[in-house]
């Protein structure tokens, strides 16, 4: 089925923690589009969790020394990370304040650099970036053989 009516768009978790490298390499490679949900993190991250991976990204070093170098906030600098890798992003948010700070990221770029030490963030923790429905009920059926 998927040769005949292929996917327009696969909607993913996708972050510095969890980049998912390889699907995003063959959905661009198949002209599918990848959609990030949770670019700035997941939604199930407890503190112990955090602190296994190595600490909230807004507050990890390579996103604030860019933050710092570009005068944009935190948030902005995962979304434009997101973005650079050409996927697109839904931020989720109720305050209309970042709202527009979330659709203000088209007027920098992330250097190389700052591109591969966010991207350095995933190195060593695998699977366990995953942060995103890790609660969830159903994700028991994961462990069926």
């Amino acid at each position: 089925a998927a040769t005949l009516w292929p996917p327009a768009v696969n909607q993913i978790e996708c972050h510095p923690y969890y980049p998912q490298n390889e699907l995003i390499e063959y959905c661009h490679k198949e002209g599918i589009v990848v959609q990030a949900y949770a670019a700035l993190g997941g939604q199930d991250g407890t503190k112990a969790k955090w602190k296994q991976i190595g600490g909230k990204l807004l507050e990890s070093t390579p996103v604030l020394e860019a933050s710092k170098r570009l005068n944009k906030k935190p948030a902005q600098i995962l979304l434009r990370w997101s973005i650079q890798r050409n996927c697109s992003i839904v931020p989720k948010t109720c305050d209309p304040n970042r709202m527009k700070e979330n659709s203000n990221i088209f007027d920098f770029e992330l250097s190389e650099k700052e591109m591969k030490d966010i991207a350095n963030l995933s190195e060593g923790v695998g699977d366990e970036g995953q942060l995103c429905w890790r609660t969830e009920k159903l994700r028991m059926l994961d462990k069926i053989p």
